[in-house]
């Protein structure tokens, strides 16, 4: 299910304007230009690492955040997502999901399978933020959203919640509200989240 999720990503990349770009987040600590350069970097990341499951080498995923921009430089996120989606094919050719895969900014090594969810939870809700903050369309499967949040709930314990953690505290919705927003009520982000004085138009 990760392969449609990547396909609406590039969408919602790709209609992302310059004069969104100082927009903020549901992320705090970024805007919507540092929140795409975060998300990528951390695409160069699962990209390496389901190339080279047992490797050591790994790039740095803020690195590009951490790059100077001031010669206007932007990057190729078609480019990224297209060798992200073409690597993943490759190594679910090679039985890469019953396979160890090494990613120690993640905490070690961990099923490829595993690794694989992670991505998938990292995609859907990045990219739920960059709609948020923009306004745009983000409607992936809510099969995948589903499946993000069970994996979530399966891992996430209570010491990985608060203020420098990977989670905040969970936000209450309603149990049968939307997957999607599920997800990122548990991941700590409010589902209602909109920019100050905005109202989202939702059209891509």
């Amino acid at each position: 299910m990760i392969f449609p999720v990547l396909k609406d990503l590039a969408r919602l990349l790709d209609a992302i304007t310059l004069e969104q770009e100082d927009l903020p987040t549901p992320c705090d600590e970024f805007d919507v230009r540092t929140l795409r350069l975060h998300l990528l970097g951390w695409l160069d990341y699962f990209q390496a690492a389901l190339a080279d499951p047992a490797g050591d080498v790994r790039p740095d995923p803020e690195a590009r955040v951490n790059e100077d921009r001031s010669d206007g430089r932007s990057d190729d996120f078609a480019a990224v997502i297209e060798k992200l989606d073409a690597t993943l094919r490759a190594a679910l050719d090679d039985a890469v999901a019953t396979r160890s895969v090494n990613v120690p900014r993640l905490g070690g090594a961990y099923p490829g399978s595993a690794v694989i969810d992670l991505l998938l939870v990292e995609v859907l809700g990045h990219g739920w933020d960059l709609a948020q903050a923009t306004g745009l369309e983000w409607q992936p499967d809510p099969a995948a959203a589903a499946h993000a949040l069970a994996v979530l709930q399966a891992m996430v314990k209570p010491e990985y919640r608060g203020p420098g953690l990977p989670f905040g505290l969970e936000v209450p919705v309603s149990a049968d509200a939307p997957a999607l927003d599920r997800l990122v009520a548990f991941t700590g982000r409010d589902p209602g989240w909109a920019p100050r004085g905005n109202q989202p138009d939702r059209s891509l």
